[in-house]
């Protein structure tokens, strides 16, 4: 189905207009009108506010700069040509759409059943209603060019027009609903939908998305958080019905093979009902402050999880300034607690859901006692002397290519002596790995054999010297280079990279640590004021660098390649669904500036994230840039 991203279009045209916002007592708001079931919400309360909010923020200024002209221009054109192709069935255009609205818009999308979703739009028009009339006669007659039949009917004692959109190439029939009523414009594609939210708004029911005990918790939550200050945005979605229907929309059949969406379902992880949050934008000291609740209550009998969701314990504790091993030029700090052992035993049974068998027992005794293998008893050698802090740090390569983003996860140990010996063994009985020295640390290198890697001469490489003789020549080295795995600093370090990990091991004494950098002393600074007396962790994103990938490959049109977290989800997210074919880039990004330019306009950016009773609260926010 294409409808869904349709109505996603009109939801962002709607708010993406310049709105003089009246509230009035008489429009509901929408989370009284949506149903219950609803698995997706987005509201903004003004639009107007939120406009002017965004244009002082320096990425709203980003947006105005000379040098960005050609692309919005393109940008704008590009949208205009997608919303002609894929809209002419909506009956509306996207000038149709200005100035329409004068109070809260809002967008929902609903889980009528297993097999059927919904999309409907609320938008207070209070003081506009010639405008909006003037909207459905447009709407009437662009319907009519689709030879859509029209009919009135009568629900709930409102007349609503309704009209059935015969097969248009590959979109099916289908029908749009449209009504005003008490200067509250609505528009779904399902009749039952309409009922409902017609049915609401003559009086308050107790199967709207406001009674939803998850939409609630996340709504008091914020609100607690936020005090005074209004949200210039809200949104929510129950994460499992929100990826059934997402599925729905798809054109595409599931691709075969293991269904992660079930096995989550059934290994616990239905423990979180709602995510959601506020977001506001140019409050000072901040560009961009978001408030976010993630509502995970625990089952009737009390127990917080079950099976692998068990693994979500969080605990509470510490300081997150980041450790004098983290070099300062990294992209990306992310810190937090883990249960360690906790998440160990309790990934068994995730495990043997994904294979289909009762392997996670039988592979750890197979390490243990294969006189081939390491002969490790992973419980016993491994797990037993791991603490419970995380450590992710990442950086991006120049030039930009898709496999660019690098990360090294450390996680601390509390015997270092034992864990690097057990390592030792382990690697050493592994024929694609091999022993390599830098700075003075022993790195175990993991070789893919069978990978087809372009060979070119890093220049001054960190590992240049490492590992290698002096009569010996200088080798060549793979554009990627191998991973790696390494035990010091009191860690246990995983490399993508072992370049990345040659930066992290490089002489602490003779280079500069993140933790003096002034950049992350603002954010710490805001951290310090935000946080919950107690944290499970902490985040802070140089977004000027952590940026450039995802930009530079979206000027070279090759987004879809990307190999970073960031380009595999929207990969997941924006692919047609088939199985090894790489999607198309949607927009093309090519009059995109040089990316120095932009990067002036982003800042600094920071996380914090406390377990609560009930699931966790995390706060964040952007900083104006500081040259």
């Amino acid at each position: 189905m294409q409808r869904l991203s349709n109505w996603g279009i009109s939801a962002l045209a709607a708010v993406a207009v310049s709105l003089p916002i009246t509230l009035q007592a008489a429009v509901p708001t929408s989370e009284s009108l949506f149903p219950e079931t609803t698995k997706g919400y987005l509201s903004v309360g003004s639009v107007d506010q939120l406009r002017e909010a965004w244009d002082k923020t320096q990425l709203g200024q980003l947006t105005k700069d000379p040098a960005m002209k050609p692309f919005i221009e393109d940008l704008r054109r590009q949208l205009q040509e997608k919303w002609t192709k894929s809209h002419q069935k909506l009956g509306l255009t996207w000038d149709d759409l200005q100035d329409v609205p004068s109070g809260e818009v809002a967008l929902g999308l609903v889980l009528l059943s297993p097999t059927e979703i919904a999309v409907a739009i609320t938008a207070d028009v209070t003081g506009n209603l010639p405008k909006a009339n003037a909207l459905l006669d447009k709407v009437q007659q662009n319907m009519a060019a689709q030879k859509a039949v029209r009919s009135q009917r009568n629900v709930q004692g409102t007349n609503v027009t309704v009209f059935d959109v015969p097969k248009h190439g590959d979109e099916p029939a289908h029908q749009m609903i449209y009504y005003i009523r008490e200067d509250l414009l609505v528009a779904s594609d399902n009749l039952r939908v309409i009922d409902g939210i017609l049915a609401r708004q003559g009086q308050t029911k107790n199967d709207s998305l406001g009674r939803v005990a998850a939409f609630d918790a996340i709504t008091k939550r914020c609100r607690t958080a936020a005090g005074e200050l209004v949200p210039h945005l809200r949104w929510f979605i129950e994460p499992f019905g929100y990826a059934d229907a997402m599925r729905l929309s798809s054109s595409q059949p599931r691709k075969k093979g293991t269904d992660m969406l079930k096995i989550f379902r059934e290994q616990g992880f239905t423990a979180i009902e709602g995510i959601g949050g506020f977001v506001n934008f140019s409050v000072a000291p901040y560009e961009i402050l978001h408030r976010t609740y993630i509502h995970a209550p625990g089952n009737k009998n009390g127990e917080r999880f079950t099976l692998a969701a068990r693994m979500l314990e969080l605990p509470n504790g510490g300081t997150f300034t980041p450790p004098d091993w983290v070099p300062r030029d990294m992209a990306n700090y992310v810190a937090g607690n883990v249960n360690t052992k906790n998440a160990f035993e309790n990934s068994k049974t995730l495990v043997n859901d994904i294979v289909g068998d009762e392997v996670f027992e039988d592979v750890l005794e197979s390490i243990r006692t294969d006189e081939n293998g390491p002969r490790i008893d992973i419980r016993r050698d491994v797990v037993a002397h791991l603490g419970n802090r995380l450590t992710m740090v990442s950086d991006v390569q120049v030039p930009i290519t898709p496999k660019s983003e690098r990360m090294v996860v450390a996680i601390d140990t509390t015997d270092e002596k034992r864990l690097a010996e057990v390592i030792k063994n382990w690697m050493e009985t592994d024929p694609d790995t091999r022993r390599r020295e830098v700075n003075g640390h022993v790195v175990w290198e993991i070789v893919d054999e069978k990978a087809e890697l372009p060979m070119v001469t890093i220049e001054n490489s960190p590992l240049d010297d490492a590992g290698r003789k002096d009569d010996e020549p200088e080798e060549e080295k793979p554009l990627l280079p191998n991973s790696a795995v390494t035990v010091t600093h009191g860690h246990l370090f995983v490399a993508t990279h072992i370049d990345v990990l040659a930066k992290v091991l490089a002489d602490i004494d003779k280079r500069q640590k993140l933790s003096e950098s002034p950049d992350y002393l603002r954010v710490e600074a805001e951290l310090s004021k935000l946080a919950q007396p107690e944290q499970c962790g902490q985040a802070f994103i140089r977004t000027d660098d952590a940026c450039r990938g995802v930009y530079e490959l979206m000027r070279t049109g090759k987004m879809p390649e990307s190999e970073s977290m960031l380009g595999r989800l929207l990969n997941s997210l924006l692919g047609d669904g088939k199985e090894g074919v790489l999607r198309e880039q949607r927009i093309d990004a090519s009059k995109l500036p040089d990316y120095e330019m932009v990067r002036r306009y982003l800042g600094p950016a920071g996380i914090t994230m406390t377990t609560e009773a009930e699931g966790w609260f995390l706060t964040g926010f952007t900083l104006h840039k500081d040259e």
